[in-house]
């Protein structure tokens, strides 16, 4: 597909003030959309207090790991937004090459992955045949489903919660069931910014309200971070610079093989972003002023292929921090205190 680099600017004007012109006009609305809805559960998988209990449990179990060294929560770090410590997650491979994203509201998602290539937290584990994820990818928990149901099985406590939620030994399926389901109680309903749309004006301060104004209309975040779990589960290339081990990251374009796809990455929820350690698929930043700073500048418009919409912004100094303000409304501290459980 070929198109001029001078069409992009006058195309997408217009869809950037409109984008802009339709946050100034729900700035003033019914806040009931931004309102995060209960966690959608598959027909297949449904949800019990002793199924989420085995599959916290599960999450922070080091025994499903190659040589007993790593769990999902070594990498998904309840105090840092449940997201990565290290810029790039580490693995029985070394350092990877992306951020490990948060998982807190990632119930929310169509896809998983910065690449999108699960379409359910179930997938996402890895545990399921053909799917690779963190349980048995190689360089990352290295585990095999067959040493870890062995191992699960040995275990007196786990065999017996596995027969009392699945009424079956511990399988590749029902591990993955279980892990999903604790993953998808991990919602941000008790951050200032959902007390705030639920009626409590108190919630959050003047600075945060300005910012919140400036996220709908001025700053366009509301182009990608749509309501009410802040992302519209795509994939953009917004002209991150690319860090770490990899001297290229292909994004969605590894999973297509579209080369429009190239260097695209899902839009994540803004959920905990304010207790995150660092941002961006391959933590290229390390404080939420940078990533503002990102945006109103352009991202990087040297890359070709980064999304029109991403353009400058001119935001004053003032309101980035309103706009850094609002963004740490969206920390439910609740989430960056789950612990890891007594294991049998």
């Amino acid at each position: 597909m070929s198109r001029t680099r001078s069409a992009i600017p006058a195309r997408h004007a217009v869809a950037l003030a409109l984008v802009g012109a339709l946050g100034a006009a729900h700035a003033q609305d019914d806040l009931s959309r931004w309102k995060l809805p209960a966690a959608p559960i598959p027909a297949d998988n449904p949800q019990s207090s002793a199924k989420i209990a085995l599959g916290h449990q599960l999450a922070f179990d080091t025994r499903l790991s190659k040589n007993h060294a790593l769990s999902c929560a070594s990498c998904h770090v309840p105090f840092a937004g449940g997201a990565g410590i290290t810029p790039r997650a580490f693995g029985q491979g070394g350092e990877l090459g992306r951020w490990a994203p948060s998982w807190d509201n990632s119930a929310y998602y169509t896809s998983l992955f910065w690449d999108g290539r699960a379409s359910s937290l179930e997938q996402q584990t890895g545990a399921l045949p053909g799917h690779m994820g963190p349980l048995t990818a190689p360089a990352e928990m290295g585990g095999t489903m067959k040493e870890d149901v062995a191992t699960l099985n040995a275990i007196p406590g786990y065999r017996k919660q596995f027969h009392a939620v699945f009424h079956s030994d511990a399988t590749p399926e029902n591990i993955a069931k279980a892990i999903a389901s604790f993953e998808r109680t991990l919602i941000a309903t008790q951050a200032p910014f959902q007390r705030y749309v639920a009626g409590d004006t108190h919630a959050i301060s003047p600075a945060a309200k300005r910012g919140f104004a400036l996220f709908q209309g001025k700053a366009l975040c509301t182009a990608c971070h749509v309501p009410p779990a802040l992302t519209d589960n795509n994939y953009h290339d917004i002209g991150v610079p690319q860090v770490g081990p990899l001297k290229e990251d292909s994004g969605r374009g590894a999973v297509t093989k579209d080369p429009t796809d190239v260097r695209r990455f899902k839009t994540p929820s803004l959920y905990n972003a304010g207790s995150f350690a660092f941002y961006m698929h391959d933590g290229a930043y390390a404080t939420l002023p940078e990533v503002v700073a990102h945006y109103n500048r352009g991202g990087d418009r040297a890359d070709k292929n980064q999304d029109p919409l991403i353009q400058p912004l001119h935001l004053t100094a003032q309101e980035q921090r309103d706009l850094v303000a609002f963004l740490e409304t969206l920390t439910d501290k609740r989430l960056d205190q789950v612990a890891r459980p007594a294991l049998p």
